[in-house]
């Protein structure tokens, strides 16, 4: 029996996505040459391992127990994959990946790249942006910044400032209007939309009857900063940003705060590159937001 590891990446993919249609468009190829290699496993390994159907792609019992094996193997080959990388390219060091959110890419991380590389010139890093948790135990990223603490095995998670928020509006549709005297219900309000699920914003919203008020809804903190600053309504943002933009605080009970933390996989404590990295995103987490 021979397994190559394109063929068991192809079926992970497969098993993660639970689709085959999702995993041939992630893995750049056909729907049909994927069918192909998912077809040559079973028959390499005499199992099958996936059940096809119209809703997508469940695994067998015997796929859950080759799926837990494959990843294993995984880790360890893309591993492998890095330091090939890193021998090709001549460099000493991988560039150290920081998965975390649009704002705090644009807003927190790359602003402050110059204390970084004032305290490690050498070091490089690649920033993406993303609303999923990257597999760390998989090494889609080496740290992670999330606002929920994720609970799997062989990850650290720490705590960073908490992230405040409150209602700005600007000048412009103030038109001299007291901030601290509206009738928040008779306004039009802007905030996040429903994809981000139960989020305290979400939450304040609704226990406070305004939800009825929202004009607009947006997934991105940067269109709720742009029509603020438009005059078109009062949008929820997180403070530090709303005071980055000189907008109007607008007089109303408190918003539960955002609870961001920093995750890296246990391996990785003593990296003295990901250390570095973690406490550069700790400083520029208390420059922005404040001490913990």
């Amino acid at each position: 029996m021979t397994i190559d590891w394109d063929t068991v990446r192809c079926f992970i993919e497969v098993a993660e996505k639970r689709s085959l249609m999702a995993a041939a468009e992630a893995l750049g190829m056909s729907n049909a040459t994927l069918g192909r290699k998912i077809d040559a496993l079973e028959m390499a390994t005499g199992l099958q391992l996936i059940l096809r159907g119209p809703g997508g792609v469940i695994l067998t019992d015997q796929g859950t127990e080759m799926l837990a094996l494959a990843k294993t193997g995984g880790d360890h080959l893309f591993q492998m994959e890095r330091l090939a990388f890193s021998l090709k390219s001549d460099r000493r060091a991988l560039p150290v990946r920081i998965s975390t959110t649009e704002t705090m890419v644009s807003a927190v991380l790359a602003p402050n790249l110059p204390m970084l590389w004032d305290r490690h010139p050498g070091l490089l890093v690649d920033l993406i942006m993303s609303t999923e948790l990257a597999d760390l135990n998989r090494r889609e990223a080496d740290v992670a910044v999330r606002l929920a603490r994720p609970k799997n095995e062989g990850l650290i998670a720490r705590r960073l400032p908490e992230v405040t928020a409150g209602l700005y509006a600007s000048a412009d549709y103030l038109d001299g209007r007291d901030p601290g005297n509206l009738d928040l219900g008779q306004e039009k309000l802007a905030g996040l939309d429903e994809k981000f699920g139960d989020i305290p914003e979400l939450l304040w919203m609704n226990q406070h009857g305004l939800q009825q008020a929202v004009s607009v809804q947006t997934s991105s903190i940067y269109a709720l900063l742009a029509i603020a600053k438009s005059g078109a309504a009062i949008a929820m943002v997180p403070d530090f940003l709303a005071q980055r933009q000189g907008l109007i605080p607008i007089t109303a009970p408190r918003v539960p705060g955002r609870k961001p933390w920093i995750v890296f996989h246990r391996d990785n404590r003593r990296n003295p590159e990901i250390k570095a990295v973690r406490d550069w995103i700790v400083a520029c987490c208390q420059t922005s937001f404040g001490a913990i």
